[in-house]
């Protein structure tokens, strides 16, 4: 009983720590109107990551696993996170995080496709619900620091692209995993793998000089702790991929979306504007995700 539970706990705690790192991230963004805490974030995570991998020793080299997972760093860091991070600074932390409960949609036709995962008619029932949350959202209207104005299209789909890089990250990582079965050094070594292409990204915008100076000469502190956040995150969803499939391991880290919204009240007051059908939004997806997550079994 208490191993059927380990993923599904470790499932829970990515969205935690994801949640975490959103509203940490959100409110360094404050005092950085140019810099969205990507470039710290990261290189945090490859800093905490690599700690953790020293504390374990590493399975049979496998060059097709390895690569695997650093296609999957580079998808879910490089692009998942960019367009996380952008959509918490245009939407706030709360939506932001509600467009990634689409992230088990993705994992699951990839799954599908990739790894033979099945897909019965509940799930796509949880998953139908899931969508309409998306919808909702999409109508919602109040956004960052706006409450009465409705946000330009880009935002949006600036928004969905979180979830379909995140789900197809997440197939590529549980794939990895199959051949090279170390949850440690598979987060290690797609956050290691990312932080190079930030790092040209950047210098390709001219922006490096300026982004080492600024994090470096006056460190900013909650971009740390959501690097940490973070590393916490990753660690907890490559644990939940040894016990789950990767599309529910999805499931539970869409849940983040709720868990964002406790932690916006808290923290956010006056950056996080949520009107009722944001609210409602949420938590129809997560319904969706609850329907998903009871088919399947989990934990029983």
């Amino acid at each position: 009983m208490i191993e059927s539970l380990i993923g599904p706990a470790f499932g829970l705690l990515t969205a935690v720590f994801f949640a975490a790192g959103s509203i940490l991230a959100r409110i360094g963004q404050r005092t950085r109107p140019d810099d969205d805490g990507v470039f710290m974030t990261v290189l945090v995570n490859v800093a905490v990551l690599f700690l953790a991998t020293l504390f374990v020793k590493p399975p049979e080299w496998n060059r097709q696993g390895i690569v695997a997972l650093i296609i999957g760093g580079v998808i879910g860091t490089v692009l998942g996170r960019t367009s996380l991070l952008r959509t918490v600074r245009l939407l706030g932390p709360s939506r932001a995080s509600g467009f990634v409960v689409g992230t088990p949609v993705v994992a699951a036709i990839g799954g599908w496709i990739v790894l033979g995962e099945s897909i019965t008619l509940i799930e796509g029932i949880g998953g139908t619900i899931t969508l309409v949350g998306f919808w909702l959202l999409a109508r919602a209207r109040s956004t960052g620091n706006l409450t009465n104005e409705k946000p330009p299209v880009w935002y949006y789909l600036v928004g969905l692209g979180a979830p379909v890089f995140f789900g197809t990250a997440f197939v590529f990582r549980k794939y990895g995993l199959n051949l090279y079965p170390d949850s440690y050094r598979g987060a290690f070594i797609g956050a290691a793998s990312a932080f190079p292409i930030i790092v040209l990204i950047d210098a390709f915008r001219g922006q490096l000089g300026e982004r080492i100076r600024s994090n470096f000469q006056t460190a900013n502190w909650w971009f740390v702790a959501g690097g940490v956040a973070t590393a916490g995150a990753l660690l907890s969803q490559f644990t939940a991929f040894s016990y789950l499939p990767a599309w529910v391991v999805g499931i539970f880290a869409g849940t983040q979306g709720i868990f964002a919204m406790v932690l916006s009240k808290a923290f956010l007051k006056h950056d996080d504007h949520l009107d009722r059908t944001a609210i409602i939004s949420v938590v129809l997806s997560t319904i969706g995700v609850v329907i998903i997550s009871w088919s399947q079994g989990v934990g029983g």
